[in-house]
């Protein structure tokens, strides 16, 4: 095995190690346990994105200023913290701010994960390689968290207490953290980097002045609402609506994560299949198809939707990410992934609350249906865009890594 392939397998085992999440079945059943209202937990969750607001950015700059590696560790830690608090909390108060120490533990692992990725690809001389690798190292962490949603799954049946799967997963993943020293810093050109202050009005100007990286940003914000909104309430949906047992959500979410699992480890070839409007077309499709059976069938048949956004979280973060990375350069990368995650925490804060709100008076399936009719026409007019993108850089006599039709 040559030191290329050597650093791509440490990367696999720092996403294995970290993803062993019991508490993804679980986290907003402890919380809407102890709350007893829709409406609170999505204030609760609001927080969380809310400081992903304020400190993303400023993590991205760190990101690109001192390096992939030192981010990815702090991350880790105040991850960890954050869901160990989590699982400690009883109040309102509580849930809040252990969110906020989980939500600054996500902006630095958002800062460095892809950017270390890519940068790695490129010293290395695979930048085309990104889609399939990236696809691999999601699928481990789909596979690591499939195994955890079970034993979670078993720990809640046997002990009746939900907050265990969040304590046990911080610890694992506290000694996950030790995976980064092992992973190599990638080598990017810091001798002409601007201040922080300079570095962020590039990325901005990047991303304000490129049609395609505005557009693949905004339609990716489109599919993470989605999937967002469908996972907070989607355990509460499995106990409270369909009566599933602590034990029953586990497996299935276990199986949920298998499913997504195989889809992103074959994102690259799907992507190959499709071509860049196809690949997006699907995504949009399945996402309004899956809210729409939701809406329509009151029955535990409506759990098979599921699979279908697993499926759209499997591709859409190892397919989008990858188109917008071969449009950045390496001394920016991390700023603009920091951009396009707050431009996504902004919109989920007023989604999510407004969509716990309108749960909390008409219905969970009601609220669904709501959302996945707003989203509808913005998702078709960012499918409409793309097209014209894809179509522009075709025109072109050459141009290498452009789109294809």
């Amino acid at each position: 095995m040559n030191e290329g392939d050597k650093r791509i397998r440490r990367f696999y085992i720092f996403r294995a190690v970290t993803s062993f999440s019991l508490w993804i079945p679980f986290w907003s059943l402890w919380a809407y346990k102890n709350l007893d209202s829709l409406f609170l937990l999505t204030v609760v969750d609001a927080v969380f994105w809310s400081t992903i607001i304020i400190f993303q950015l400023p993590a991205g700059l760190l990101g690109d200023k001192f390096g992939r590696k030192a981010v990815l560790f702090t991350g880790e830690i105040l991850f960890s913290v954050g869901v160990l608090a989590f699982g400690l909390s009883n109040s309102f108060e509580e849930y809040l701010i252990s969110n906020v120490v989980w939500a600054l533990g996500v902006c630095f692992l958002i800062s460095g994960d892809t950017p270390f990725l890519y940068d790695t690809l490129l010293e290395l001389d695979r930048g085309a390689d990104f889609i399939h690798i990236m696809g691999t190292a999601n699928a481990v962490m789909f596979m690591t968290s499939a195994a955890a949603c079970a034993v979670g799954g078993f720990i809640v049946s046997v002990t009746d207490r939900i907050e265990l799967t969040l304590i046990i997963a911080s610890l694992v993943a506290i000694t996950g953290t030790f995976t980064v020293v092992f992973l190599r810093e990638p080598k990017v050109d810091r001798r002409f980097q601007q201040s922080y202050r300079a570095q962020l009005g590039t990325g901005v100007k990047q991303v304000l002045k490129s049609k395609p990286i505005m557009v693949l940003i905004l339609f990716q914000i489109v599919l993470e609402l989605g999937i967002y909104v469908m996972m907070i309430f989607r355990s509460v949906y499995m106990n409270v609506q369909l009566r599933l047992s602590f034990l029953e959500i586990g497996l299935f979410f276990a199986s949920f994560a298998i499913v997504g699992g195989l889809f992103t480890r074959l994102a690259g070839r799907i992507e190959g299949w499709l071509k860049e409007k196809r690949t997006l077309l699907f995504m949009f499709v399945t996402m309004i198809f899956s809210f729409a059976v939701v809406f329509l069938v009151r029955s535990s048949v409506a759990v098979s939707t599921q699979y279908l956004m697993y499926i759209i979280t499997g591709l859409q973060a190892p397919i989008i990410n990858g188109y917008i990375n071969r449009l950045v350069d390496s001394s920016h990368r991390s700023t603009i992934m920091g951009i396009a995650s707050m431009m996504f925490t902004a919109m989920v804060v007023i989604v999510e609350v407004s969509i716990g709100w309108i749960a909390s008076i008409w219905g969970l399936e009601e609220s669904l249906l709501v959302l996945a009719l707003a989203v509808t026409p913005v998702g078709i007019l960012l499918l409409y865009f793309w097209n014209k993108e894809v179509d522009k850089f075709m025109r072109k006599p050459v141009k290498l890594n452009a789109p294809q039709g």
